[in-house]
């Protein structure tokens, strides 16, 4: 029992500590791990030494920096989200790396270029042994093992390999060499121009140009995109086009910068707008020699409503008569060749009719599934589609589901979201300057903010109240409306239970019986608990349609449906004191409706 004692006691001590390092057991732990059987003890300590190599695994992970930041909260980056008038590809650089050290683990090529700085590893095996780590020193050297120094800077990685393992072969018969790169020397570039954070950067040997533009924070609102100038002794050595990453997602052009590069932004010059049915409408900069064809490419090309030869809207500039002109135009191949201008706008669009719509239907059809609809498509035709109904269907419980019923259904909540909690502050405001009112404590307010927590929470599934009965459908042209795309329609089999959900002692799904009436079912779940409002039953028959159920005198028949929804609500006169059982009462309804559609697609 003792030693039960001993081991229980230890198991918390080492869970409290996180299992502490081996060298920091204090007195009492020895005495505890000396009392315990060899074999316990043993496991014990195995589990210390694997928890303090994760706890130094754990350490290491967060030791090391992300490789994302945020750009600098500068005034112009508080403007990035509404820049209307900013070229595509600006907020590229939103989110910059904050280290390049990753591109040291990266497989090194064969032609990068050893210089000062650069650590290497030389190990010698066979007749002769020996290891060696260390840099390059600033001469441009490396001290070999045995062999002494040797020049290597201004050799490719390969060059370099080769080298040494001539010199082992000749110098050191019997002996073999193996070289490894270790760390990269850094090197110092100037981002200068039209840069978010122009000034000078220390960066990894394998930086490329965009490297350099993201540790900077990429340009800024004037920079240009397109004409990014590589300057190495005072020479223009490459003019970088980010949209040939950006667009095409070429990297050919993106060079590996040396010490002492200057990656120089000049000004933003020309740019044309593009809109309406392009994949990717927006601003984009433009080069001299830029064609039509071209800025159609740097938006993606046309949405697939647009015609195959569509009518380009085409406006510009009047540079002789300091006016703009439009012109209209079918897009052919002379027209494609077109020189695009500064402040040239390019419109298209598409022709109604040609976007595919489709409508789902599931459950009793007998070709259930996605069907392609046209505009005036009404119930009637999609359940033509369909094939019609099986002989399962109980067309009484449809459900009809639309999205843009949905967000409206999400909007409301999210209303009586915001004014359920201004009226709490408004009534807790009361009490507080009223002595007579009653005192509201947070138990209080608890359900109050468990509600506005479930109403902003909640997503509606976007139910419409409809018939499909076939003969209303057909002789009734409400009833037979024109669906839309992304509408769902569920015909369910018909039901054989009445679902009794709120305030009653056993919620539950009871046998639908023709003679039963609502309060037949209601003792049929044990009857009302003392929370329940006697006066606002809910019954949510199976097509949608919820009413109070009202008692009436010498009257006990039968008023259920099969697949009906009986919802007791919870007496609201406990909230009287907050003075909100008016809003909280219809509230309650439309979740229990919203929740009663929830799960009738759900069954």
């Amino acid at each position: 029992m003792h030693l039960y004692k001993n081991l229980i006691s230890l198991f918390f001590l080492t869970l409290g500590l996180g299992f502490p390092l081996m060298s920091e057991i204090n007195e009492e732990q020895e005495a505890l791990l000396e009392s315990l059987p060899p074999d316990q003890r043993s496991a014990i300590m195995g589990k210390m030494e694997k928890s303090n190599d994760l706890k130094e695994d754990i350490e290491k992970s967060f030791s090391k920096e992300g490789y994302l930041i945020k750009r600098p909260n500068k005034e112009e980056d508080l403007q990035i989200e509404s820049c209307d008038d900013c070229v595509y590809g600006y907020d590229l650089f939103r989110f910059s790396p904050s280290t390049f050290a990753p591109a040291n683990i990266i497989p090194v090529s064969s032609t990068y270029a050893l210089g000062p700085g650069d650590g290497l590893e030389i190990n010698l095996y066979g007749s002769e042994q020996g290891t060696k780590k260390g840099l390059i020193s600033r001469e441009g050297t490396f001290e070999l093992p045995i062999l002494g120094r040797v020049s290597l800077a201004g050799l490719t990685f390969s060059e370099a390999k080769e080298l040494l393992k001539d010199r082992v072969s000749n110098e050191l018969i019997g002996t073999s060499i193996s070289v490894s790169l270790t760390e990269l020397r850094s090197i110092t570039v100037y981002v200068l121009g039209e840069a978010y954070q122009p000034g000078s950067y220390t960066l990894s040997a394998l930086s490329t140009i965009t490297n350099a533009l993201f540790v900077s924070g990429g340009v800024n609102k004037k920079g240009s995109l397109r004409n990014i100038q590589i300057k190495r002794g005072n020479k223009i050595v490459e003019t970088y086009d980010l949209y040939d990453l950006l667009i095409n997602g070429d990297t050919t052009s993106d060079l590996r910068l040396e010490d002492g590069d200057t990656v120089f932004i000049p000004f933003l010059q020309d740019r044309a707008t593009l809109g309406g049915s392009f994949k990717r409408p927006f601003i984009y900069e433009i080069k001299k020699g830029d064609t039509l064809n071209d800025v159609i490419s740097f938006a993606g090309g046309f949405k697939s409503e647009v015609s195959f030869q569509p009518r380009i809207e085409y406006s510009t500039i009047d540079r002789v008569n300091n006016k703009r002109e439009i012109i209209s135009f079918l897009l052919d191949e002379k027209n494609r060749n077109k020189a695009i201008q500064n402040g040239d706008v390019v419109n298209v669009s598409e022709i109604s009719g040609l976007k595919p719509l489709s409508i789902e239907v599931v459950g009793e059809f007998k070709n259930p599934g996605v069907h392609s609809i046209t505009a005036g498509d009404t119930i009637l035709d999609v359940i033509n589609k369909a094939g019609g109904y099986t002989s399962s269907a109980y067309t009484q419980g449809a459900v009809f589901l639309r999205k843009s019923v949905a967000k409206q259904e999400k909007q409301a909540f999210m209303r009586s979201a915001d004014n359920l909690e201004e009226l709490i502050v408004q009534v807790v405001s009361d009490t507080s300057s009223t002595q007579s009112a009653p005192q509201i404590t947070e138990f209080s307010l608890a359900p109050f903010l468990n509600l506005v927590a479930r109403l902003r929470n909640i997503e509606p599934v976007g139910r419409m109240v409809s018939s499909f009965d076939l003969l209303e459908l057909k002789t009734n042209p409400y009833a037979n409306f024109e669906v839309r795309d992304g509408d769902k329609i569920i015909i369910p089999k018909r039901p054989n239970a009445v679902s009794i959900v709120g305030e009653v002692l056993n919620p539950t799904s009871i046998k639908f019986d023709p003679s039963y009436s609502i309060n037949n079912y209601l003792n049929s779940a044990g009857g009302l608990n003392f929370q329940a409002d006697k006066d606002r039953i809910y019954v949510i028959a199976p097509n949608g349609e919820s009413r109070i159920h009202k008692r009436k005198f010498l009257r006990n028949g039968a008023d259920i449906m099969p697949g009906s929804t009986v919802v007791v609500s919870r007496n609201s006169r406990p909230w009287d004191a907050v003075k909100l059982t008016q809003i909280i009462t219809p509230i309650l309804a439309d979740l229990a409706t919203s929740a009663a559609a929830i799960a009738a697609i759900s069954d």
